[in-house]
């Protein structure tokens, strides 16, 4: 595995991360011009935090996040005021055929909204198929590494090369990747399961074969998967590979409506299933229950409470974070993915305690066949 790390620039755009403000610099000698300075006086080596505090108060997300890439010093204090490092899910995309992306923060402000670059990547252009855990991840050909990437930090990480018979799919991420327990699971064209942990200089793959899935989800050390076909929930652990299944029935009925997507969710210490389904009569109508895993049902829920979700069709791809502390509508879903019935843009929102979807407004205009399928909603990492 080998690890690198670039700092962001910004391009020559309007929206691009502004340069470091010449009055945040460290002071430093000039070797082409002397200066007269008092014996007595002694010379300034660092700014104090008071001052670097006050500044940042009066600072916008962009500034304070370019701030952060300077150095770990600066990177400490700038956490602290930075509203991304909070987890408010932010809408990221990519521009097919350019190396660039976009992030835009569910509070409608202008200033929480800029481009990065991404230079050195190994890649003719940032193409990425999912997100986890504030990683981007690309799914390569049959013959080119993986690659993940933290947008917000701008380190990447290029996963051991494929190899003939190796994996080419991305399955799940159970943490940062930066983190010494992390997991990530991905596949092949067969089927089998492969496994990465960091420090490995190659894939690992599983005796065995999972049950073919909807979903999938890190919980507690575990992986979890569901299937409403065969209603198979299967349980396990990785490096040996040991597996649980149980039969919990599907708690919708799948015949009378086409399924857009399932995503399993951890909210509040609790394992959900967010069902999308379409109807004749209705575009899009939402369902969401809660596993009793000791009675081994799915228990319908009417309402998330404080909490809101951050879904990604059809990437089953699922964020829940608590509305109040984010600033977002509680007891509602955010889709990116939903192209019907709104031709002005496919990110939306619906609302569960009246069961109304409507667009959202601040993101009228990122289109599908301008993005691709390079959307997701992101969760700021510093690690």
């Amino acid at each position: 595995m080998t690890k690198y790390e670039h700092q962001q620039q910004g391009g020559s755009d309007t929206n691009a991360l502004p340069p470091i403000s010449p009055k945040l610099a460290v002071a430093t000698s000039d070797k082409n011009h002397k200066r007269e300075i008092d014996e007595n006086a002694e010379k300034t080596k660092y700014i104090p935090i008071d001052i670097v505090e006050s500044i940042l108060t009066e600072m916008n997300p962009r500034d304070i996040m370019r701030l952060g890439t300077v150095c770990k010093d600066w990177r400490a204090i700038s956490v602290q005021f930075d509203p991304m490092t909070r987890k408010i899910p932010w809408l990221i995309t990519t521009k097919v055929w350019k190396a660039t992306c976009r992030l835009r923060s569910v509070e409608e402000d202008e200033d929480s909204f800029f481009k990065i670059k991404f230079p050195g990547i190994p890649m003719l252009w940032t193409l990425f198929y999912n997100c986890s855990h504030g990683w981007l991840v690309t799914e390569p050909d049959h013959y080119s590494p993986m690659i993940l990437l933290n947008p917000f930090t701008s380190v990447w990480l290029q996963l051991p090369a494929c190899k003939p018979a190796a994996p080419n799919s991305f399955v799940c991420m159970s943490s940062a990747p930066t983190h010494p327990d992390c997991i990530l699971l991905a596949r092949d064209y067969t089927n089998h399961l492969y496994v990465w942990r960091p420090g490995d200089e190659s894939w690992t793959l599983e005796e065995g074969v999972l049950e073919a899935f909807d979903t999938i989800i890190s919980f507690k050390g575990l992986f979890y998967t569901w299937n409403h076909r065969s209603w198979c929930l299967t349980i396990f652990q990785v490096l040996p590979l040991r597996l649980r299944k149980l039969v919990v029935p599907c708690p919708f009925d799948s015949h009378s409506s086409y399924v857009r997507n399932l995503s399993l969710v951890e909210s509040c210490g609790n394992i959900l299933l967010v069902c999308i389904t379409e109807h004749v009569l209705q575009p899009l109508v939402v369902f969401l229950f809660r596993l009793d895993l000791e009675k081994k049902v799915w228990i319908k829920m009417e309402s998330l409470g404080d909490q809101a979700l951050f879904i990604v069709i059809p990437r089953n791809q699922a964020i829940s974070v608590s509305a109040r502390e984010v600033g977002c509508s509680a007891n509602c879903i955010y889709l990116t993915g939903v192209w019907q019935p709104f031709p002005l843009g496919e990110f939306s929102v619906y609302n569960l305690d009246n069961h109304i979807i409507e667009s959202f407004p601040t993101f009228i205009g990122h289109n599908q066949r301008r993005y691709g399928c390079n959307r997701f909603w992101i969760t700021p990492s510093l690690s």
